[in-house]
């Protein structure tokens, strides 16, 4: 009998923040982890407030949570994990998947995974002077496809947690279409517990990578759920009707709103959060109606 099917949220800067994590659990409740946006060291080597703030326990109540570090050397490593186990965080996750030059061009990220010495430096500290439990989340490689595969060997001699593979380079950002090929060849290859990223819609999706990995259970889901929060109760088959539907979607956009409102005081700043979260969800509104007009701020 097979194991049944596992769903993560991915960690999307801007977008699946701590307002969004929590109501979507209320509302939806059919995510098995949320993984934080990730932290970084920023300006003087302080984490930024916006980030700092995704990681405090009560902003994430009773939700089961893993934070991500983005880092580039033993130092950061150190810095980013330190604040975590003040927390009393478990599960961490290692970015080595960031595409984005503001990363790379920092040595994090996918340019971490580009670097062998500073990522065997990264990993021999988490692992060696903390006690979590560490999970990594990747790329292919910042230009070459191939690059995963010659990191195999050290990422192997490391007790993963799990690993999370989004099976394109970095410099595709989310162009083009993820290679499933790639993830079918890496999961033969992988003696840890492999969870699949990239381009998930569907069913359909889930039924092609299943006739390529047989066993695939664990799946990390971000743009897709955005777009439509009842992704996931499709793939696991228990779809309201329409009518419910409707309902809930704006039930789920009510509560997003009014957590911003108690949130931030500036109206301005409640309508940039709103406009990250309307990019995607209009998608699925009934009607044709343009929630964003750039030219003028509406009435929030």
């Amino acid at each position: 009998m097979s194991s049944p099917d596992l769903f993560y949220l991915a960690p999307l800067q801007g977008f699946t923040d701590f307002v969004y994590r929590r109501c979507y659990q209320q509302l939806f409740g059919d995510i098995d982890e949320y993984y934080i946006p990730y932290i970084a060291a920023g300006s003087g080597s302080k984490i930024r407030n916006s980030q700092f703030r995704e990681i405090l326990p009560e902003n994430n109540g009773q939700l089961l949570v893993v934070p991500q570090i983005l880092c580039a050397n033993g130092e950061e490593t150190k810095q980013l994990a330190g604040e975590l186990r003040n927390f009393g965080y478990r599960k961490v996750n290692l970015n080595l998947g960031c595409p984005y030059p503001m990363a790379t061009n920092r040595g994090r990220g996918t340019g971490l995974l580009e670097n062998p010495e500073k990522l065997k430096e990264v990993l021999d500290i988490l692992f060696g002077e903390f006690d979590f439990e560490v999970s990594v989340k990747f790329r292919a490689g910042l230009i070459c496809e191939h690059t995963i595969f010659d990191r195999l060997e050290l990422l192997g001699s490391y007790p993963f947690r799990k690993m999370i593979f989004h099976p394109r380079t970095a410099n595709q950002l989310y162009k083009g279409t993820a290679n499933r090929e790639l993830f079918a060849r890496l999961a033969s290859m992988s003696q840890h517990p492999l969870v699949y990223n990239g381009d998930i819609q569907s069913v359909s999706d889930l039924d092609e990578i299943k006739r390529q990995v047989p066993n695939q259970n664990e799946w990390m889901i971000g743009r897709g759920i955005l777009a439509d929060p009842f992704l996931v109760s499709r793939l696991k088959g228990h779809l309201p009707n329409q009518a419910t539907q409707r309902d809930m979607k704006w039930q789920f956009h009510e509560m997003m709103l009014e957590s911003y409102r108690q949130i931030f005081p500036d109206q301005g700043q409640v309508f940039e959060k709103m406009k990250a979260f309307w990019s995607y969800f209009q998608r699925v509104l009934p009607t044709r109606t343009k929630l964003l007009n750039p030219s003028k701020k509406p009435e929030i």
